[in-house]
Protein backbone atom coordinates (compact mmCIF):
# COMPACT_ATOMS: atom_id res chain seq x y z
CA UNK A 1 0.00 0.00 0.00
CA UNK A 2 2.90 2.36 0.75
CA UNK A 3 4.28 1.79 -2.74
CA UNK A 4 0.85 2.40 -4.26
CA UNK A 5 0.51 5.59 -2.19
CA UNK A 6 3.85 6.86 -3.48
CA UNK A 7 2.74 6.10 -7.02
CA UNK A 8 -0.57 7.96 -6.61
CA UNK A 9 1.22 10.91 -5.01
CA UNK A 10 3.82 10.93 -7.79
CA UNK A 11 1.14 11.05 -10.47
CA UNK A 12 -0.63 13.88 -8.63
CA UNK A 13 2.62 15.84 -8.35
CA UNK A 14 3.30 15.30 -12.04
CA UNK A 15 -0.23 16.39 -12.89
CA UNK A 16 0.23 19.63 -10.93
CA UNK A 17 3.93 19.99 -11.75
CA UNK A 18 3.58 23.62 -12.88
CA UNK A 19 1.96 24.51 -9.56
CA UNK A 20 4.75 23.11 -7.38
CA UNK A 21 7.24 26.02 -7.80
CA UNK A 22 4.51 28.50 -6.79
CA UNK A 23 2.70 26.36 -4.23
CA UNK A 24 2.53 29.22 -1.73
CA UNK A 25 1.30 31.96 -4.06
CA UNK A 26 -0.83 30.46 -6.85
CA UNK A 27 -3.85 28.21 -7.23
CA UNK A 28 -4.94 26.03 -10.11
CA UNK A 29 -7.90 26.77 -12.36
CA UNK A 30 -9.67 30.06 -11.77
CA UNK A 31 -10.06 32.80 -9.13
CA UNK A 32 -13.59 31.73 -8.15
CA UNK A 33 -14.22 28.59 -6.12
CA UNK A 34 -10.54 27.98 -5.25
CA UNK A 35 -10.26 31.41 -3.62
CA UNK A 36 -13.59 30.93 -1.88
CA UNK A 37 -12.42 27.60 -0.48
CA UNK A 38 -9.02 28.97 0.54
CA UNK A 39 -10.83 31.74 2.42
CA UNK A 40 -13.05 29.15 4.14
CA UNK A 41 -9.99 27.17 5.25
CA UNK A 42 -8.49 30.37 6.67
CA UNK A 43 -11.76 31.24 8.41
CA UNK A 44 -11.92 27.78 9.99
CA UNK A 45 -8.38 28.16 11.27
CA UNK A 46 -9.13 31.54 12.85
CA UNK A 47 -12.41 30.63 14.57
CA UNK A 48 -13.64 27.74 16.68
CA UNK A 49 -16.16 25.82 14.53
CA UNK A 50 -19.85 26.14 15.39
CA UNK A 51 -19.36 29.24 17.55
CA UNK A 52 -21.40 32.34 16.74
CA UNK A 53 -18.31 34.04 15.31
CA UNK A 54 -17.59 31.06 13.05
CA UNK A 55 -21.08 31.20 11.56
CA UNK A 56 -20.51 34.81 10.46
CA UNK A 57 -18.18 34.45 7.50
CA UNK A 58 -17.22 38.06 6.65
CA UNK A 59 -18.94 38.42 3.27
CA UNK A 60 -22.21 40.11 2.27
CA UNK A 61 -21.84 42.49 5.26
CA UNK A 62 -23.68 43.40 7.36
CA UNK A 63 -25.63 40.13 7.01
CA UNK A 64 -24.82 37.38 9.49
CA UNK A 65 -24.88 33.58 9.16
CA UNK A 66 -23.02 33.66 5.83
CA UNK A 67 -21.02 30.51 6.66
CA UNK A 68 -24.21 28.57 5.89
CA UNK A 69 -24.22 29.85 2.31
CA UNK A 70 -21.67 27.30 1.11
CA UNK A 71 -19.52 24.31 2.13
CA UNK A 72 -17.81 24.44 5.52
CA UNK A 73 -14.81 22.20 4.63
CA UNK A 74 -14.50 21.01 8.25
CA UNK A 75 -13.44 17.60 6.96
CA UNK A 76 -10.12 19.22 6.02
CA UNK A 77 -9.69 20.89 9.42
CA UNK A 78 -7.08 18.48 10.90
CA UNK A 79 -4.78 18.93 7.89
CA UNK A 80 -5.19 22.54 6.82
CA UNK A 81 -5.62 24.32 10.15
CA UNK A 82 -2.11 23.49 11.51
CA UNK A 83 -0.61 24.59 8.18
CA UNK A 84 -2.39 27.94 8.40
CA UNK A 85 -1.49 28.37 12.07
CA UNK A 86 2.19 27.83 11.26
CA UNK A 87 2.46 29.66 7.92
CA UNK A 88 -0.54 32.03 7.86
CA UNK A 89 -0.87 30.95 4.23
CA UNK A 90 -4.27 29.47 3.26
CA UNK A 91 -3.15 29.13 -0.37
CA UNK A 92 -0.43 26.70 0.69
CA UNK A 93 -2.94 24.81 2.85
CA UNK A 94 -5.39 24.64 -0.05
CA UNK A 95 -2.77 23.28 -2.46
CA UNK A 96 -1.51 20.70 0.03
CA UNK A 97 -5.11 19.62 0.62
CA UNK A 98 -5.70 19.14 -3.10
CA UNK A 99 -2.65 16.91 -3.56
CA UNK A 100 -3.42 15.02 -0.35
CA UNK A 101 -7.06 14.34 -1.25
CA UNK A 102 -6.17 12.85 -4.64
CA UNK A 103 -3.60 10.61 -2.97
CA UNK A 104 -5.93 9.57 -0.14
CA UNK A 105 -8.70 8.78 -2.63
CA UNK A 106 -6.34 6.35 -4.32
CA UNK A 107 -5.14 4.80 -1.05
CA UNK A 108 -8.66 4.31 0.34
CA UNK A 109 -9.92 2.76 -2.91
CA UNK A 110 -6.80 0.57 -3.00
CA UNK A 111 -7.59 -0.75 0.49
CA UNK A 112 -11.22 -1.42 -0.42
CA UNK A 113 -10.44 -3.26 -3.67
CA UNK A 114 -7.60 -5.18 -1.99
CA UNK A 115 -10.10 -6.44 0.57
CA UNK A 116 -12.59 -7.46 -2.12
CA UNK A 117 -10.25 -8.95 -4.76
CA UNK A 118 -7.43 -10.21 -2.50
CA UNK A 119 -4.92 -9.06 -5.13
CA UNK A 120 -2.43 -6.20 -5.20
CA UNK A 121 -2.78 -5.67 -8.95
CA UNK A 122 -6.56 -5.35 -8.73
CA UNK A 123 -6.21 -3.02 -5.75
CA UNK A 124 -3.72 -0.78 -7.53
CA UNK A 125 -5.91 -0.44 -10.62
CA UNK A 126 -8.98 0.17 -8.47
CA UNK A 127 -7.21 2.95 -6.58
CA UNK A 128 -5.91 4.40 -9.83
CA UNK A 129 -9.39 4.33 -11.37
CA UNK A 130 -10.96 6.20 -8.45
CA UNK A 131 -8.21 8.76 -7.84
CA UNK A 132 -7.71 9.53 -11.53
CA UNK A 133 -11.12 9.11 -13.07
CA UNK A 134 -11.76 11.48 -16.02
CA UNK A 135 -14.38 13.06 -13.74
CA UNK A 136 -11.43 14.56 -11.83
CA UNK A 137 -10.69 16.89 -14.74
CA UNK A 138 -13.92 18.79 -14.16
CA UNK A 139 -13.40 19.25 -10.42
CA UNK A 140 -9.84 20.30 -9.55
CA UNK A 141 -11.34 23.69 -8.62
CA UNK A 142 -13.98 22.09 -6.35
CA UNK A 143 -11.85 20.88 -3.47
CA UNK A 144 -14.90 19.52 -1.63
CA UNK A 145 -15.49 17.08 -4.49
CA UNK A 146 -11.96 15.73 -4.07
CA UNK A 147 -12.60 14.95 -0.39
CA UNK A 148 -14.05 11.56 -1.29
CA UNK A 149 -11.76 9.09 0.49
CA UNK A 150 -14.28 8.61 3.31
CA UNK A 151 -16.55 6.57 1.01
CA UNK A 152 -14.19 3.67 0.19
CA UNK A 153 -12.92 3.76 3.78
CA UNK A 154 -16.44 3.39 5.17
CA UNK A 155 -17.24 0.57 2.74
CA UNK A 156 -13.99 -1.17 3.65
CA UNK A 157 -15.01 -1.19 7.31
CA UNK A 158 -18.47 -2.50 6.46
CA UNK A 159 -17.22 -5.37 4.30
CA UNK A 160 -14.68 -6.43 6.92
CA UNK A 161 -17.14 -6.19 9.79
CA UNK A 162 -19.74 -8.21 7.95
CA UNK A 163 -17.09 -10.85 7.23
CA UNK A 164 -15.74 -11.49 10.74
CA UNK A 165 -17.63 -9.24 13.16
CA UNK A 166 -14.50 -7.67 14.70
CA UNK A 167 -15.41 -4.35 16.28
CA UNK A 168 -12.19 -2.68 15.12
CA UNK A 169 -13.70 -2.68 11.65
CA UNK A 170 -16.57 -0.56 12.94
CA UNK A 171 -13.96 2.03 13.90
CA UNK A 172 -12.76 2.11 10.28
CA UNK A 173 -16.36 2.50 9.13
CA UNK A 174 -16.95 5.27 11.69
CA UNK A 175 -13.90 7.26 10.53
CA UNK A 176 -14.96 6.98 6.88
CA UNK A 177 -18.58 7.83 7.69
CA UNK A 178 -17.55 10.91 9.69
CA UNK A 179 -15.31 12.12 6.86
CA UNK A 180 -18.23 11.74 4.44
CA UNK A 181 -20.51 13.72 6.75
CA UNK A 182 -17.95 16.53 6.93
CA UNK A 183 -16.85 16.52 3.29
CA UNK A 184 -19.64 18.14 1.26
CA UNK A 185 -23.40 18.41 0.94
CA UNK A 186 -23.53 16.16 -2.12
CA UNK A 187 -22.03 13.14 -0.37
CA UNK A 188 -24.24 13.91 2.62
CA UNK A 189 -27.24 13.30 0.36
CA UNK A 190 -25.97 10.64 -2.06
CA UNK A 191 -23.74 8.41 0.08
CA UNK A 192 -26.54 7.36 2.50
CA UNK A 193 -28.41 6.14 -0.58
CA UNK A 194 -25.40 4.02 -1.51
CA UNK A 195 -25.22 2.69 2.06
CA UNK A 196 -28.92 1.81 1.95
CA UNK A 197 -28.38 -0.09 -1.29
CA UNK A 198 -25.40 -1.86 0.28
CA UNK A 199 -27.49 -2.92 3.27
CA UNK A 200 -30.34 -4.22 1.10
CA UNK A 201 -27.92 -6.10 -1.15
CA UNK A 202 -25.93 -7.85 1.58
CA UNK A 203 -28.58 -8.22 4.27
CA UNK A 204 -28.91 -11.62 5.94
CA UNK A 205 -31.07 -12.41 8.97
CA UNK A 206 -28.22 -14.36 10.53
CA UNK A 207 -26.29 -11.10 10.81
CA UNK A 208 -29.05 -9.16 12.55
CA UNK A 209 -26.88 -8.31 15.58
CA UNK A 210 -24.16 -6.93 13.31
CA UNK A 211 -26.67 -4.82 11.43
CA UNK A 212 -27.80 -3.28 14.71
CA UNK A 213 -24.17 -2.49 15.55
CA UNK A 214 -23.70 -0.83 12.15
CA UNK A 215 -26.87 1.25 12.59
CA UNK A 216 -25.82 2.29 16.12
CA UNK A 217 -22.38 3.33 14.84
CA UNK A 218 -23.95 5.44 12.10
CA UNK A 219 -26.18 7.22 14.61
CA UNK A 220 -23.45 7.82 17.19
CA UNK A 221 -21.07 9.24 14.59
CA UNK A 222 -23.79 11.47 13.15
CA UNK A 223 -24.77 12.95 16.56
CA UNK A 224 -21.90 15.52 16.71
CA UNK A 225 -22.78 16.62 13.18
CA UNK A 226 -26.41 17.39 14.00
CA UNK A 227 -25.70 20.90 15.44
CA UNK A 228 -23.88 21.71 12.20
CA UNK A 229 -26.81 20.56 10.06
CA UNK A 230 -29.33 22.37 12.25
CA UNK A 231 -27.23 25.54 12.02
CA UNK A 232 -27.26 25.31 8.23
CA UNK A 233 -31.00 24.66 8.06
CA UNK A 234 -31.84 27.49 10.47
CA UNK A 235 -29.79 30.11 8.66
CA UNK A 236 -30.74 29.05 5.15
CA UNK A 237 -34.41 29.03 6.10
CA UNK A 238 -34.07 32.52 7.62
CA UNK A 239 -32.85 33.80 4.26
CA UNK A 240 -35.43 31.77 2.35
CA UNK A 241 -32.71 29.91 0.47
CA UNK A 242 -33.67 26.89 -1.63
CA UNK A 243 -32.82 25.57 -5.06
CA UNK A 244 -35.65 25.65 -7.55
CA UNK A 245 -36.42 22.52 -9.53
CA UNK A 246 -35.66 24.35 -12.78
CA UNK A 247 -32.26 25.41 -11.46
CA UNK A 248 -31.48 21.84 -10.37
CA UNK A 249 -32.52 20.52 -13.79
CA UNK A 250 -30.12 22.99 -15.45
CA UNK A 251 -27.19 21.39 -13.64
CA UNK A 252 -28.27 17.80 -14.34
CA UNK A 253 -26.62 15.35 -16.68
CA UNK A 254 -28.26 14.07 -19.86
CA UNK A 255 -28.22 10.71 -21.59
CA UNK A 256 -25.41 11.92 -23.83
CA UNK A 257 -23.29 13.15 -20.90
CA UNK A 258 -21.47 9.81 -20.79
CA UNK A 259 -19.60 10.96 -23.91
CA UNK A 260 -18.79 14.38 -22.47
CA UNK A 261 -15.25 15.22 -21.36
CA UNK A 262 -14.01 18.17 -19.35
CA UNK A 263 -12.84 21.24 -21.23
CA UNK A 264 -9.50 20.72 -19.43
CA UNK A 265 -9.02 17.14 -20.67
CA UNK A 266 -6.19 16.58 -23.13
CA UNK A 267 -6.36 13.05 -24.55
CA UNK A 268 -9.78 13.02 -26.22
CA UNK A 269 -10.00 16.74 -26.90
CA UNK A 270 -11.32 17.20 -30.42
CA UNK A 271 -12.73 13.67 -30.47
CA UNK A 272 -15.36 13.91 -27.74
CA UNK A 273 -17.56 16.90 -26.87
CA UNK A 274 -16.27 19.14 -24.08
CA UNK A 275 -19.22 21.48 -23.60
CA UNK A 276 -21.05 19.58 -20.86
CA UNK A 277 -19.33 21.43 -17.97
CA UNK A 278 -20.08 19.62 -14.69
CA UNK A 279 -22.27 17.13 -16.55
CA UNK A 280 -19.17 15.65 -18.23
CA UNK A 281 -19.52 12.00 -17.20
CA UNK A 282 -17.12 10.27 -19.59
CA UNK A 283 -15.90 7.25 -17.55
CA UNK A 284 -12.83 6.44 -19.64
CA UNK A 285 -12.47 3.59 -22.13
CA UNK A 286 -9.85 1.77 -20.04
CA UNK A 287 -11.96 1.82 -16.88
CA UNK A 288 -15.06 0.69 -18.77
CA UNK A 289 -13.19 -2.19 -20.43
CA UNK A 290 -11.81 -3.40 -17.10
CA UNK A 291 -15.16 -2.91 -15.37
CA UNK A 292 -16.94 -5.04 -17.98
CA UNK A 293 -14.27 -7.71 -17.59
CA UNK A 294 -14.67 -7.54 -13.83
CA UNK A 295 -18.44 -7.88 -14.08
CA UNK A 296 -18.01 -11.03 -16.19
CA UNK A 297 -15.27 -12.66 -14.12
CA UNK A 298 -15.36 -11.28 -10.57
CA UNK A 299 -17.12 -12.40 -7.39
CA UNK A 300 -20.64 -12.15 -8.70
CA UNK A 301 -22.49 -10.85 -5.65
CA UNK A 302 -19.97 -8.09 -4.88
CA UNK A 303 -19.26 -7.01 -8.45
CA UNK A 304 -22.91 -6.82 -9.38
CA UNK A 305 -23.57 -4.59 -6.37
CA UNK A 306 -20.95 -2.05 -7.35
CA UNK A 307 -22.06 -2.16 -10.96
CA UNK A 308 -25.69 -1.66 -9.90
CA UNK A 309 -24.65 1.15 -7.54
CA UNK A 310 -22.84 2.91 -10.39
CA UNK A 311 -25.96 2.67 -12.54
CA UNK A 312 -28.20 4.04 -9.76
CA UNK A 313 -25.87 6.98 -9.19
CA UNK A 314 -25.78 7.66 -12.92
CA UNK A 315 -29.59 7.75 -12.95
CA UNK A 316 -29.55 10.20 -10.03
CA UNK A 317 -27.12 12.37 -11.96
CA UNK A 318 -29.83 12.82 -14.60
CA UNK A 319 -31.70 15.10 -12.21
CA UNK A 320 -35.34 15.81 -11.31
CA UNK A 321 -36.72 15.22 -14.80
CA UNK A 322 -36.18 11.49 -14.23
CA UNK A 323 -37.78 9.28 -11.62
CA UNK A 324 -35.04 8.50 -9.08
CA UNK A 325 -34.14 12.14 -8.48
CA UNK A 326 -37.77 13.28 -8.80
CA UNK A 327 -38.44 11.22 -5.65
CA UNK A 328 -35.25 12.34 -3.92
CA UNK A 329 -35.95 16.05 -4.38
CA UNK A 330 -39.05 15.70 -2.18
CA UNK A 331 -36.95 14.69 0.85
CA UNK A 332 -35.79 17.27 3.44
CA UNK A 333 -32.43 18.77 2.55
CA UNK A 334 -32.32 17.47 -1.01
CA UNK A 335 -33.37 20.86 -2.39
CA UNK A 336 -30.25 22.44 -0.91
CA UNK A 337 -27.95 20.91 -3.54
CA UNK A 338 -27.78 22.31 -7.03
CA UNK A 339 -25.76 19.91 -9.24
CA UNK A 340 -27.25 16.38 -9.52
CA UNK A 341 -24.46 15.51 -11.97
CA UNK A 342 -22.10 15.29 -9.00
CA UNK A 343 -23.74 11.99 -8.05
CA UNK A 344 -21.42 10.60 -10.73
CA UNK A 345 -18.58 10.80 -8.19
CA UNK A 346 -20.09 7.79 -6.43
CA UNK A 347 -20.51 6.02 -9.76
CA UNK A 348 -16.78 6.43 -10.40
CA UNK A 349 -16.11 4.51 -7.18
CA UNK A 350 -18.40 1.67 -8.28
CA UNK A 351 -16.71 1.48 -11.68
CA UNK A 352 -13.26 1.57 -10.05
CA UNK A 353 -14.14 -1.43 -7.88
CA UNK A 354 -15.41 -3.35 -10.92
CA UNK A 355 -12.25 -2.38 -12.82
CA UNK A 356 -10.21 -3.73 -9.93
CA UNK A 357 -11.88 -7.12 -10.36
CA UNK A 358 -11.12 -7.05 -14.06
CA UNK A 359 -7.47 -6.25 -13.31
CA UNK A 360 -7.35 -9.06 -10.75
CA UNK A 361 -8.56 -11.54 -13.37
CA UNK A 362 -5.89 -10.39 -15.83
CA UNK A 363 -3.18 -10.52 -13.16
CA UNK A 364 -4.04 -14.16 -12.44
CA UNK A 365 -3.28 -15.11 -16.05
CA UNK A 366 0.46 -15.01 -16.54
CA UNK A 367 0.50 -14.34 -20.26
CA UNK A 368 -2.10 -11.58 -20.02
CA UNK A 369 -0.64 -9.77 -17.01
CA UNK A 370 1.33 -7.38 -19.20
CA UNK A 371 -1.92 -5.87 -20.49
CA UNK A 372 -2.35 -4.15 -17.10
CA UNK A 373 0.56 -1.80 -17.80
CA UNK A 374 -0.92 -0.10 -20.89
CA UNK A 375 -4.38 -0.16 -19.31
CA UNK A 376 -3.08 1.56 -16.18
CA UNK A 377 -1.27 4.12 -18.32
CA UNK A 378 -4.46 4.62 -20.31
CA UNK A 379 -6.43 5.34 -17.13
CA UNK A 380 -4.00 8.11 -16.20
CA UNK A 381 -3.85 9.46 -19.76
CA UNK A 382 -7.64 9.68 -20.03
CA UNK A 383 -7.81 11.69 -16.82
CA UNK A 384 -4.95 14.05 -17.71
CA UNK A 385 -5.91 17.71 -17.78
CA UNK A 386 -4.35 21.14 -17.89
CA UNK A 387 -5.34 24.63 -16.87
CA UNK A 388 -4.05 28.06 -15.86
CA UNK A 389 -2.45 29.10 -12.60
CA UNK A 390 -3.92 32.11 -10.82
CA UNK A 391 -1.99 34.25 -8.37
CA UNK A 392 -3.74 34.66 -5.05
CA UNK A 393 -4.74 38.21 -4.07
CA UNK A 394 -2.32 40.17 -1.94
CA UNK A 395 -3.68 41.47 1.37
CA UNK A 396 -4.87 45.06 1.42
CA UNK A 397 -1.63 47.07 1.70
CA UNK A 398 -3.40 49.75 3.75
CA UNK A 399 -4.73 49.82 7.30
CA UNK A 400 -8.39 49.01 7.91
CA UNK A 401 -9.86 48.73 11.44
CA UNK A 402 -10.68 45.24 12.66
CA UNK A 403 -14.31 44.20 12.08
CA UNK A 404 -15.00 47.32 10.02
CA UNK A 405 -17.44 47.10 7.12
CA UNK A 406 -15.74 47.55 3.76
CA UNK A 407 -16.98 47.93 0.19
CA UNK A 408 -14.36 46.61 -2.22
CA UNK A 409 -14.72 48.15 -5.69
CA UNK A 410 -15.48 46.98 -8.28
CA UNK A 411 -18.39 44.95 -6.94
CA UNK A 412 -20.03 42.31 -9.15
CA UNK A 413 -22.40 39.37 -8.86
CA UNK A 414 -19.93 36.73 -10.06
CA UNK A 415 -16.65 35.04 -9.12
CA UNK A 416 -14.75 38.35 -9.29
CA UNK A 417 -15.87 39.01 -5.72
CA UNK A 418 -13.99 35.96 -4.40
CA UNK A 419 -10.77 37.97 -4.08
CA UNK A 420 -12.55 40.67 -2.05
CA UNK A 421 -13.81 38.23 0.57
CA UNK A 422 -10.44 36.42 0.63
CA UNK A 423 -8.78 39.73 1.54
CA UNK A 424 -11.48 40.35 4.15
CA UNK A 425 -10.70 37.06 5.91
CA UNK A 426 -6.98 37.79 5.84
CA UNK A 427 -7.47 41.43 6.89
CA UNK A 428 -9.94 40.76 9.74
CA UNK A 429 -12.66 43.02 8.40
CA UNK A 430 -16.12 42.44 6.90
CA UNK A 431 -16.79 43.06 3.24
CA UNK A 432 -20.00 44.04 1.46
CA UNK A 433 -18.97 41.93 -1.55
CA UNK A 434 -19.52 38.21 -1.65
CA UNK A 435 -19.15 35.08 -3.76
CA UNK A 436 -20.71 31.88 -2.47
CA UNK A 437 -23.16 29.10 -3.19
CA UNK A 438 -26.00 31.47 -2.31
CA UNK A 439 -26.30 35.23 -2.04
CA UNK A 440 -28.70 37.29 0.11
CA UNK A 441 -31.99 38.23 -1.58
CA UNK A 442 -31.03 41.92 -1.63
CA UNK A 443 -27.55 41.49 -3.12
CA UNK A 444 -28.42 41.86 -6.81
CA UNK A 445 -30.24 45.11 -6.12
CA UNK A 446 -27.30 46.33 -4.04
CA UNK A 447 -24.81 45.73 -6.86
CA UNK A 448 -27.10 47.39 -9.37
CA UNK A 449 -27.53 50.44 -7.11
CA UNK A 450 -23.77 50.91 -6.74
CA UNK A 451 -23.07 50.51 -10.44
CA UNK A 452 -25.91 52.94 -11.22
CA UNK A 453 -24.49 55.56 -8.79
CA UNK A 454 -27.50 55.65 -6.45
CA UNK A 455 -26.20 57.43 -3.35
CA UNK A 456 -29.04 56.16 -1.16
CA UNK A 457 -27.37 52.74 -1.20
CA UNK A 458 -24.82 53.95 1.36
CA UNK A 459 -27.35 55.16 3.94
CA UNK A 460 -28.19 51.81 5.63
CA UNK A 461 -24.47 51.13 6.08
CA UNK A 462 -23.61 54.60 7.36
CA UNK A 463 -26.46 54.46 9.85
CA UNK A 464 -24.71 51.49 11.48
CA UNK A 465 -21.05 52.52 11.43
CA UNK A 466 -18.31 54.05 9.30
CA UNK A 467 -18.21 52.53 5.84
CA UNK A 468 -14.78 52.08 4.27
CA UNK A 469 -14.46 51.83 0.49
CA UNK A 470 -11.49 50.34 -1.37
CA UNK A 471 -10.95 51.45 -4.97
CA UNK A 472 -8.45 49.21 -6.73
CA UNK A 473 -6.89 51.24 -9.52
CA UNK A 474 -7.61 50.31 -13.11
CA UNK A 475 -10.19 47.71 -12.09
CA UNK A 476 -12.67 50.42 -11.10
CA UNK A 477 -14.74 52.50 -13.50
CA UNK A 478 -13.45 56.11 -13.07
CA UNK A 479 -17.03 57.37 -13.01
CA UNK A 480 -17.69 55.28 -9.89
CA UNK A 481 -14.69 56.84 -8.13
CA UNK A 482 -15.85 60.33 -9.14
CA UNK A 483 -19.31 59.60 -7.79
CA UNK A 484 -17.83 58.19 -4.58
CA UNK A 485 -15.73 61.30 -3.99
CA UNK A 486 -18.89 63.43 -4.26
CA UNK A 487 -20.57 61.74 -1.29
CA UNK A 488 -21.22 64.05 1.70
CA UNK A 489 -18.54 63.73 4.37
CA UNK A 490 -16.32 61.38 2.36
CA UNK A 491 -12.65 61.26 3.37
CA UNK A 492 -9.73 59.76 1.51
CA UNK A 493 -8.04 57.85 4.32
CA UNK A 494 -4.94 56.79 2.47
CA UNK A 495 -3.52 55.87 -0.91
CA UNK A 496 -0.74 53.54 -1.97
CA UNK A 497 0.11 53.16 -5.67
CA UNK A 498 -3.23 52.53 -7.37
CA UNK A 499 -5.04 51.53 -4.14
CA UNK A 500 -7.27 54.15 -2.53
CA UNK A 501 -9.23 53.84 0.71
CA UNK A 502 -12.12 56.17 1.52
CA UNK A 503 -14.18 56.53 4.67
CA UNK A 504 -17.84 57.44 4.66
CA UNK A 505 -18.44 58.44 8.31
CA UNK A 506 -21.39 57.21 10.28
CA UNK A 507 -24.60 59.23 10.00
CA UNK A 508 -25.95 60.16 13.48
Amino acid sequence: MALAALCYLGIALLLFRHLLPVLTTHIFGDPGDPLLNAAILAWNAKHLPLTSDWWNFPAFAPHTGITAFTEHLLGAYPLTTPIIWITDNPVLAYNVLELTCITLNGIAAYALVRELTRTKAGAFIGGLGFAFSPFLGEHPTHIQMLMAFGMPLALLGLHRYLADGARRHLVVFAIGWLEVLLSNAYLLVFFPILLALWALWFFRRADLRRWRAIALTMVLVALPVIPLLVGYQTRQRAFGLMRGVDEIATYSATWSSLAGISHRTLLWSGWLPNTFAEASLFPGFAIVALAILGALTGRRRIVLFYLAAAIVMWLLALGPEHEPYALLVKLPGARSIRVPARAWLLATLGLAVCAGFGAAWLAARGRMRWVLVPLGAMIVAESWFTGPLVEAPVPVPLYLPDNSIVLDLPITTDYRNADAQYRAVMGNYRVVNGYSGYSPPDYLELVAAINEHRSSVFTPYRQRADLYVIARGNDVDPSVVTWLEMQPGVERVTQLADWKVYRLPVIP
